[in-house]
């Protein structure tokens, strides 16, 4: 059978057409093509839309058993709709994704948040399969932080912990929630750019007393995130994935000195790079239990 998943962050929408052998073995799902367009977040919520809508209508998305988004915003996991969304994505906040599209569409269509959906890729078929409680940290646009209780997939055993919005500076940087000092602020892929480098590859290997001393500051920011987050929520296992860690050939063994510093949790690279949220958007809807989606 066929699915189709759609991954939307602040920058870029990712969609996939995946062959499922098996729905209930991991190991079965395969991509068979994969595409990237642009979000267009600046135009508001119903561009946004209009471009999700525009890659699922890509592949032939009648012959699909399954169509599932996974998406930047808080969304419910039983209703698939946006309970909140900073101003990354404008007017989103209330939005019935899931229900516009299954409207659209005219069959069903799930809806759950992109931190969570990489989260449930990564559990059940990446880097966490083996560990039952896993905590992932999504570093893009934004940083999504999620939590998997158990493998139950249900709306008690899936957390979107918001910890991108813990106060890491009180009195910081003004963030898109309207809230100061938020950990996202300083520990993303937006925040690393602040210091000139478009081009994160540059900012990694730099090897000047400046870039230095970013880096190093986003070792601790980082490690003091995740150590809070450890403390509140008790992982058997912490995940790193998002944009920024295809490139931890250059930075990951540096941050792991600071890390381990700060926390005793067994942490790991993402395995399933920016394929995660397609594939865990179509894992939850074959696997999980939604009560209106």
């Amino acid at each position: 059978m066929l699915g189709i998943g759609v991954d939307v962050g602040g920058t870029s929408i990712k969609s996939a057409l995946i062959e499922i052998g098996d729905p209930a073995r991991p190991e079965t799902y395969s991509i068979l093509k994969f595409q990237s367009i642009p979000t267009e977040a600046a135009n508001g919520r119903d561009a946004v839309v209009a471009n999700i809508i525009k890659s699922i209508e890509r592949f032939d998305w009648r012959s699909c058993e399954y169509i599932a988004v996974a998406s930047a915003g808080t969304i419910d996991w039983d209703s698939g709709t946006v309970t909140f969304a900073t101003d990354t994505l404008k007017g989103y906040t209330g939005l019935e994704l899931s229900k516009i599209l299954s409207e659209k569409f005219g069959r069903r269509v799930i809806a759950i948040n992109d931190a969570v959906g990489a989260l449930v890729a990564e559990a059940f078929i990446g880097a966490g399969r083996r560990a039952n409680s896993i905590m992932m940290f999504t570093i893009g646009t934004g940083l999504g932080v999620s939590f998997l209780k158990d493998k139950m997939l249900d709306s008690s055993s899936v957390v979107d912990t918001r910890m991108g919005h813990f106060k890491l500076y009180p009195d910081g940087r003004k963030c898109t929630c309207g809230e100061c000092g938020c950990a996202e602020q300083y520990v993303s892929a937006t925040a690393l750019k602040r210091y000139g480098n478009e081009n994160l590859y540059h900012l990694f290997r730099a090897n000047d007393a400046v870039s230095k001393n970013v880096m190093s500051k986003f070792y601790k920011d980082f490690s003091t995130v995740i150590a809070e987050a450890v403390k509140r929520y008790s992982p058997d296992m912490v995940i790193v994935g998002g944009g920024v860690i295809e490139m931890a050939e250059y930075w990951w063994q540096n941050f792991l000195k600071e890390y381990k510093i700060r926390s005793e949790a067994p942490i790991a690279c993402a395995g399933l790079g920016n394929k995660a949220g397609v594939l865990g958007s179509v894992y939850a809807m074959a696997n999980g239990k939604f009560d209106r989606q």
